[in-house]
């Protein structure tokens, strides 16, 4: 291969990176499109920047490098009990008896499907399935869990069907844990695989509840998923950096402190 072609090739993956860090994913026809390139290049392209753990590579295209959200799960979940078990409860008590639910993936979701067992006659909608199964303790409960690709690294579905499964409902509370929150309020996550998912969750909630450790305000999570401005509430054990707690107050938001 020759210099020029080298230097050619190193401009691209750069460039790659900086898309896929941007977007969350890109696909395979963008990329040949956007730098006038074969395909079977962007494929080799693609593969490379994969061996090297830059990139991580899905059918149709790449997404971002395997992150914090790949920790294994037990791991997560054992971190910051307390921390979850309060801020569970706090967001327990705000839902009302024969309410109508969505429950987000991740471990502090765990905490309040637990906490949420003493309530009568819930709804719960929700593509965890750990959460289905703590809820299905409760014969009373009817439980709805979403079809989808299962996650197994998140006891979770997710993908267009997943989307498409919620579309078809409305609750009264949807209660969300993200991957991590900025300065400005942008809420962020690791996975771009469950965008969709989570946009779609939001449409369908009347009311919501984000929920999250103070361990959120300091992350490497780069996938936008929406802005603090779309909530209703911030659930957190301890008070978040000043310029957040400015937006939240700006937008609205409900801060609890748990």
């Amino acid at each position: 291969m020759g210099e020029i072609a080298k230097s050619d090739m190193a401009s691209r993956h750069e460039q790659i990176i900086s898309l896929v860090k941007r977007r969350g994913f890109v696909s395979i026809g963008r990329l040949a499109k956007s730098f006038d390139v074969s395909e079977q290049t962007v494929r080799r392209d693609l593969k490379d920047l994969a061996d090297r753990g830059l990139v991580t590579k899905y059918h149709g295209g790449a997404g971002l490098a395997h992150g914090p959200a790949d920790v294994d799960y037990d791991k997560r979940k054992a971190r910051m009990p307390e921390e979850k078990q309060r801020i569970a409860e706090a967001v327990a008590e705000r839902i009302p008896e024969r309410a109508t639910v969505f429950i987000d993936i991740g471990t502090t979701m765990e905490a309040i499907a637990e906490a949420l067992l003493d309530h009568k006659r819930l709804t719960v909608v929700t593509n965890h399935v750990t959460v289905a199964t703590i809820l299905s303790r409760r014969s009373e409960f009817q439980v709805v869990l979403a079809g989808g690709i299962l996650k197994h690294n998140d006891h979770a579905t997710t993908g267009d069907a997943t989307r498409e499964f919620l579309e078809k409902f409305r609750v009264g509370y949807g209660i969300f844990g993200i991957g991590g929150i900025d300065g400005e309020g942008e809420m962020l996550d690791f996975d771009f695989r469950d965008i969709g998912v989570s946009a779609t969750a939001m449409r369908i909630s009347r009311k919501r509840f984000v929920a999250l450790d103070h361990s959120k305000y300091d992350t490497n999570a780069v996938v936008s998923v929406g802005h603090v401005g779309e909530i209703d509430a911030l659930f957190t054990d301890a008070p978040p950096p000043q310029a957040l707690t400015k937006v939240l107050k700006t937008n609205d938001v409900d801060l609890v402190i748990c």
